[in-house]
């Protein structure tokens, strides 16, 4: 059968299905009721079971992030120091397991120490630059695992997926090309100009970890731009997420926020120094 005859055809049928539906009160009446509740759906999915999940605010300021469930109020107090002893040395030995292994790689990785408040890059067991966190927000997600599944969750170090930023991975310069040997000497001869624009990242890392990174200083009026296309980047991924949900009939999965502030030259400096897919090991006690 030629092409032109199936386009024909199927125009045909389409035609005759229009019809059918046009005389047909149930079926309209169906169609009208999908169409409706499908914003409904939509709301549920990307709003209502997100909020539901202990998700929706953030805990400020506190790095005691577990709490054990299913311990009977009535029990010692050192059956119950007891058992959380335990929960934390075993946090602890998945921690420095996931350590171990990032140091056995020859790209640098992050080290983020929640209870000192500390973000260390480092390489091969060497630390390349500290930086001590002035602000720690962490959404209350993280207080919904049990222990079970908080150490299932860092029993292996985390592995960068993606990444946005206000400021490009490498510096670059813009030059005018010179028109002779002597313009090219007194141009190499110049200082490469001080890099002060303002720095706010976000890592994407696996198991639903997110890391957003900004600057204490207070951000240049001429940068609001910048800045305004850096959050639309970040609400653009969390769009995509939910959309990409709904579409395979499920509800997004709500990500670990973790929220850091630190100094102008260590935001530049750790995320210009970390390879595109960093590991993280993660210190919460």
């Amino acid at each position: 059968m030629r092409p032109s005859a199936i386009i024909k055809r199927v125009l045909k049928e389409i035609y005759h299905f229009l019809s059918w539906f046009s005389r047909s009160k149930p079926a309209m009446i169906l169609a009208i009721v999908l169409f409706l509740l499908l914003p409904v759906y939509v709301f549920y999915l990307a709003i209502v079971v997100p909020a539901s999940s202990c998700d929706s605010d953030f805990a400020t300021g506190d790095t005691t992030l577990i709490e054990l469930p299913g311990i009977d109020p009535d029990s010692s107090q050192g059956i119950l120091e007891t058992v959380k002893a335990i929960g934390n040395l075993e946090l602890e030995k998945a921690y420095l397991a996931n350590l171990l292994e990032l140091s056995q790689q020859d790209s640098a990785y992050l080290y983020l120490n929640l209870s000192d408040s500390l973000l260390n890059m480092e390489v091969q067991g060497v630390t390349m630059r500290s930086c001590t966190l002035t602000d720690i927000r962490v959404t209350r997600r993280l207080r919904c695992l049990n222990q079970s599944q908080l150490l299932n969750w860092v029993s292996t170090p985390f592995m960068g997926q993606a990444d946005l930023s206000t400021i490009p991975k490498i510096r670059y310069v813009v030059k005018e090309a010179p028109k002779d040997t002597n313009e090219a000497a007194l141009q190499s001869a110049k200082p490469i100009p001080p890099d002060s624009s303002s720095v706010y990242f976000t890592l994407y890392f696996d198991k639903h970890l997110t890391i957003e990174v900004g600057q204490n200083e207070e951000p240049y009026d001429e940068e609001e731009e910048i800045i305004d296309i850096y959050q639309e980047g970040i609400q653009s991924v969390i769009r995509s997420e939910t959309m990409r949900a709904i579409l395979h009939g499920s509800s997004p999965e709500p990500q670990i926020l973790i929220r850091l502030q630190v100094s102008k030259a260590d935001a530049r400096a750790i995320y210009r120094g970390l390879p595109v897919h960093p590991g993280l090991a993660l210190k919460l006690q």
